[in-house]
């Protein structure tokens, strides 16, 4: 069983109990899961992982879109990508028992969701229209100099910013957005082939590496799988 509720702001609040592990798509976001009473943070993942199954109490968890982990957390989460760790290893005592003080009702009943969206949705607020700009920029592969002369920042502040807020690069953040163009497009019943031009892949070899690498599987066992 899993089950999503989107909140505001792009966050996601999901459910899963499942005795098997999933392949899950690299998609550059943070999660906080809450699994056997315990809340570890998932970080920012740049490549597909292999999840574990979910214990005998399932596992709730809220799914922060890409950038926003610096904010919420209070830390950068450079250290954090494609790993995971418990929050206390994280962040300071008293801001870990807060989170985990917000997450643990949810855990128990996912209905209780509103005090721990507006916990983290102040967090969220402040540097949303800069890190929602960058996540549009990349989703049209904007070059970095574009975006950086937008913001109004150097090529070196905006790199640094990055790594501070989302963990990982932009051109990373760009592979992972023309990634997730090409799954809706196959999703849609796109050809292989139709799914690289439209999401601006060189070739289909190309897109074929990149599935290889953030996906997992090749795109036709994607679109397969889909159908």
């Amino acid at each position: 069983m899993y089950l999503e509720t989107r909140l505001p702001l792009g966050l996601t609040l999901w459910q899963s109990r499942s005795d098997f592990g999933s392949m899950v798509p690299a998609d550059g976001c943070t999660d906080l899961i809450v699994r056997d009473g315990q809340l570890v943070v998932a970080g920012p993942s740049t490549r597909w992982i292999a999840t574990s199954s979910d214990g005998d109490s399932g596992s709730v968890g809220l799914r922060l879109p890409p950038g926003f982990a610096g904010a919420v957390l209070g830390t950068s989460p450079v250290d954090l990508v494609d790993r995971a760790a418990a929050i206390e290893d994280l962040i300071p005592h008293d801001a870990a028992a807060g989170l985990r003080a917000a997450m643990l009702p949810v855990a128990r009943d996912p209905g209780l969701s509103d005090a721990l969206s507006a916990r983290v949705l102040d967090r969220m607020a402040t540097p949303r229209r800069r890190l929602n700009f960058i996540r549009h920029a990349a989703g049209r592969a904007a070059s970095v100099r574009t975006v950086a002369a937008e913001l109004g920042e150097s090529e070196r502040t905006f790199r640094r910013r990055m790594l501070s807020d989302f963990g990982y690069g932009y051109a990373t953040l760009v592979r992972i957005q023309r990634a997730a163009n090409a799954r809706h497009l196959l999703e849609r019943g796109a050809k292989p082939s139709e799914a690289a031009a439209t999401a601006g892949f060189a070739d289909q070899a190309h897109l074929t590496r990149e599935f290889r690498r953030l996906v997992g599987i090749t795109p036709a066992q994607f679109a397969g799988s889909s159908a």
